[in-house]
């Protein structure tokens, strides 16, 4: 089954993967408890964070802040899914499909729900593809995520842009200063799709960022090439201007409707809103 082959251990790279080089989205997946990793991501993964900031600190706090990002997204996803009856998403930057990513949380509650994710890194890409092999209603698509319009008439093969559809930005608007447009990106995104759709989305807080945390990100910043721009609550409620927001708002990851209390993740801020 799709949802089982999501998780399942890689015994090689699939084409277009590379075993030996690290791949952020790889090292998500292992510090997120999953398999489709290789040696060199679980490598990386150990002790690339072992300063990392914030309440438990080091490696363990890095899965600390990666799980309440995972759990918010699939918190906004089965609500989306199960109480706003969506049925098609559109996942842009979204990392590999595994770990209770949008297809397999949507699913959780609505097993016929169709999922398009998007990711600009050709090795992501493929390792998707290769995941979702035998998933008619779950594709893959490398593109970038600052190019709507073209994401949306390649997405339009598999969702159907007259009905609501779940947009699902998570960890994505930090990585785009105000001067490239984050609002025009939203505003394009919006503009495809029909009244009683959603948009889900976390961010990077600005808020009680300290010292620490900013020479990590910096260090990540170099290491990546990827600027992260953090953004206050009021600014990110901003990219909700004109939708409903649902309650509770802007708020940090583990408090969008909490089910269990675990340990205080670094602020990161998660919101949703509906297209009127």
């Amino acid at each position: 089954m799709a949802e089982n082959q999501a998780t399942t251990e890689l015994e090689e790279a699939p084409a277009g993967v590379s075993a030996m080089i690290p791949n952020t989205a790889r090292i998500m997946d292992y510090l997120l408890g999953g398999s489709a990793n290789f040696a060199s991501d679980r490598a990386v993964g150990d002790t690339a964070f072992v300063n990392w900031p914030g309440e438990t600190g080091g490696v363990e706090g890095v899965k600390v802040d990666l799980h309440a990002a995972r759990d918010a997204l699939r918190r906004i996803v089965q609500y989306l899914a199960g109480e706003c009856g969506i049925r098609q998403f559109l996942d842009l930057a979204s990392g590999l499909p595994t770990m209770d990513n949008t297809h397999l949380a949507a699913r959780s509650v609505a097993p016929g729900c169709r999922v398009v994710y998007v990711d600009n890194n050709p090795s992501v890409a493929s390792h998707g593809q290769y995941l979702l092999a035998s998933d008619p209603d779950t594709v893959f698509l490398q593109a970038d995520f600052r190019d709507p319009k073209d994401i949306v008439a390649r997405a339009s093969e598999t969702l159907d842009f007259t009905q609501p559809v779940g947009l699902i930005l998570f960890g994505v608007l930090h990585f785009v200063d105000d001067a490239d447009g984050p609002q025009q990106l939203l505003d394009d995104l919006l503009a495809a799709v029909p009244s009683g759709s959603y948009l889900a989305l976390s961010h990077f807080a600005k808020d009680d960022v300290d010292s620490a945390l900013n020479a990590m990100l910096t260090e990540m910043d170099k290491q990546t090439g990827d600027s992260v721009f953090r953004r206050t609550r009021s600014e990110v409620e901003r990219f909700f201007d004109g939708m409903d927001v649902v309650p509770p708002g802007v708020v940090e990851t583990e408090l969008w409707r909490p089910q269990v209390q675990g340990p205080k993740p670094l602020p990161m801020w998660a919101g949703l809103a509906r297209k009127r």
